[in-house]
């Protein structure tokens, strides 16, 4: 199992507006941590705003989650009695 920090493959992101609204949040709070003089914050919000809009934006992934396998894909078993 892979761990990931955000899986960007969950249905809840699969909505183009709810992707865009989670970066924008993380770029708003970006510029407040700047602006309120926090640079260390504001260097780790930056970081994971360039993280999440790479995955959401720019990693090419489908926008489809992943299925599993459906039952009528798997051969049928064979019965040598």
């Amino acid at each position: 199992m892979r761990m990931v920090l955000i899986d960007f493959r969950h249905p809840f992101f699969r909505p183009m507006s709810r992707r865009i609204i989670v970066f924008a949040v993380i770029a708003a709070w970006t510029v407040f941590e700047f602006s309120m003089g926090s640079n260390a914050w504001g260097i780790f919000f930056a970081a994971l705003g360039a993280y999440v809009g790479w995955g959401f934006f720019l990693s090419g992934q489908p926008d489809e989650p992943e299925t599993a396998p459906k039952e009528d894909d798997t051969p049928p078993a064979s019965n040598a009695d």
